[in-house]
C-alpha cells in the first residue's frame, strides 16, 4: 500500500470542473441508493469520507457507518433481501482499546462498518473528523468539512473547496469540525506515525467464511479472548 504524504504549511482553493461535479453526483447517487435500503428499514446510516466532503476521485470509496449498536444479522438480512449475497465480512479490532467492528465489503469501493461493541466518544468523533452525512444531507446536496489522510481539512464552498493543513491549526480544525481537540491530536499522532513507519498490523482481524455466521464467530472469539468478552458485555 502506497504511503500517504502528510502535507504541512499547505493552503489552496480548488475549483471543481464539470467532470468533478459529474463524478461527485455519480458517487452520491450510488450512496443514496445504498443508504435508502437501510433507512426504509428504520435504520440511521451515514456516509463518511470524501463522498461526504465532496473531494472525490474515481477510486473514492463509498463508506457506510452505523454509529449505534445494531444486530449484525439484521444488516445482513437487509442486504440479502435486496440481492446482496456475495459480500465479504471481517471482524476487526484495531487496538486493545478500540471498539469491535464488523466490516462488510459489498465491492472493492463499497463497504459497511457495523459496531459490535459500544463506540466510545473518540471513535464516534473519528467519523466526524473525516466528515459524515446522512441520507437527507445527500439528497439536499449538503457537503461537510472533514480531514483527509494527508491531514488536510477540506472545507466545501460553492465553487469547490478550500483546504489547509491542520498541523499547527489543530484548534481551528476542532472548532470547524465541532469535535474535541483530543481527537484531533490523536489522529495527527496516528497519521504522522503511519507516514514515518507505514501501516502497522491490527490487534484482531478475523475473516468470516461464507458458511459461518457473524454471531457464531464472535462467540468463539469471546470464548478465546477475555478482552473481546469485556468489549461485548460492557455497559
Amino acid at each position: 500500500m502506497k504511503k500517504v504524504k502528510i502535507l504541512r504549511e499547505h493552503y489552496q482553493t480548488t475549483i471543481y470542473l464539470e467532470d468533478n461535479w459529474k463524478l461527485l453526483k455519480s458517487k452520491r447517487a450510488r450512496a443514496i441508493e445504498l443508504l435508502s435500503i437501510f433507512v426504509k428499514e428504520g435504520l440511521k446510516p451515514f456516509i463518511y469520507g470524501s463522498v461526504a466532503r465532496g473531494d472525490v476521485h474515481v477510486n473514492s470509496d463509498i463508506d457506510i457507518i452505523f454509529t449505534h449498536l445494531i444486530p449484525s444479522y439484521q444488516i445482513e438480512y437487509i442486504l440479502n433481501k435486496h440481492g446482496f449475497d456475495n459480500y465479504l465480512r471481517e471482524i476487526l479490532m484495531a487496538t486493545p482499546n478500540d471498539s469491535l467492528k464488523l466490516y462488510i465489503y459489498l465491492s472493492e469501493l463499497e463497504s459497511i462498518t457495523v459496531p459490535l461493541s459500544k463506540f466510545e466518544t473518540n471513535t464516534l468523533e473519528f467519523y466526524d473528523f473525516g466528515g459524515k452525512v446522512n441520507l437527507n444531507d445527500l439528497i439536499n446536496n449538503v457537503r461537510v468539512s472533514g480531514v483527509d489522510k494527508r491531514l488536510i481539512l477540506i472545507k466545501p464552498n460553492k465553487q469547490g473547496h478550500e483546504e489547509y493543513s491542520i498541523i499547527g491549526n489543530e484548534h481551528l480544525a476542532a472548532k470547524e469540525l465541532k469535535i474535541s481537540l483530543n481527537t484531533i491530536n490523536e489522529r495527527v499522532k496516528v497519521l504522522l506515525k503511519r507516514e514515518k513507519h507505514g501501516r502497522t498490523g491490527v490487534f484482531l482481524k478475523r475473516t468470516i467464511n461464507i458458511q459461518e455466521t457473524t454471531e457464531v464467530v464472535l462467540k468463539k472469539l469471546a470464548n478465546k479472548k477475555s478482552i473481546v468478552r469485556k468489549k461485548l458485555y460492557q455497559k
